[in-house]
């Protein structure tokens, strides 16, 4: 397989290919690693990934491209509701069995053996919260305010776990304790100085998407 093509929502999930999964991934063999931003309309991409669009988009570079395996980083909080099967994933209560729920629909959906879907649990930013590095890392965050994050990732041994809330999802942890939070500025760079290798220590859903990328892709012995 000559590399990886992942549909990711904005651009901090575009800079974080770039900039931290890429190069886990070329120590692996995979040197076309490329973040895929969706066509929203005409000249337009990124964000606002309703289902009719993620679909489209896939078929279409599936299409197109005879040798990559196409997966996807996208956040279960605020899934769009035109996800197949998300009103019948409501009714489990484990949020992890929803989530491998629905990616078992939108494989239905988009029924290719170079297609390999993943939702991330609940958001992007619940990564960030795996280490404390990346919190150091950044200037001007009060002493209170970085024992408040290790806190949280002290009682977080999973950190994908940490909720979905209005006020307490991952994202809103952040903008309330990091000053001047910008998630496409922080968040790569903390994940970065995290490293691959802790966030599959830490995230097991994180870790079991990159284990099959890697095991898709790796050659055929010969």
């Amino acid at each position: 397989m000559r590399g990886v093509y992942i549909i990711v929502e904005g651009l901090t999930e575009s800079e974080f290919v770039n900039e931290c999964l890429a190069p886990y991934f070329h120590l692996h063999g995979l040197y076309d690693v490329r973040p895929i931003s969706l066509q929203t309309s005409p000249g337009h991409k990124g964000g606002d990934i309703k289902f009719d669009r993620f679909k489209w988009n896939a078929g279409v570079i599936l299409k197109r491209e005879k040798d990559i395996l196409l997966t996807s980083l996208i956040d279960f909080y605020r899934l769009y509701k035109d996800f197949p099967a998300f009103q019948e994933s409501k009714g489990i209560a484990d949020v992890q069995e929803r989530i491998a729920f629905l990616g078992n629909a939108v494989k239905e959906q988009i029924s290719h053996d170079r297609f390999l879907p993943y939702i991330q649990l609940h958001e992007f930013e619940g990564l960030l919260f795996a280490d404390k590095k990346g919190f150091n890392y950044l200037p001007d965050v009060p002493e209170d305010n970085k024992r408040e994050l290790e806190r949280i990732i002290d009682e977080n041994p999973n950190p994908e776990l940490i909720n979905e809330g209005e006020n307490t999802a991952p994202s809103k942890r952040l903008k309330k304790l990091i000053p001047g939070y910008q998630k496409p500025l922080h968040g790569p760079i903390m994940a970065i100085e995290i490293g691959v290798p802790i966030l599959r220590q830490k995230c097991p859903r994180f870790n079991l998407w990159v284990e099959k990328i890697i095991a898709y892709c790796k050659p055929a012995a010969s």
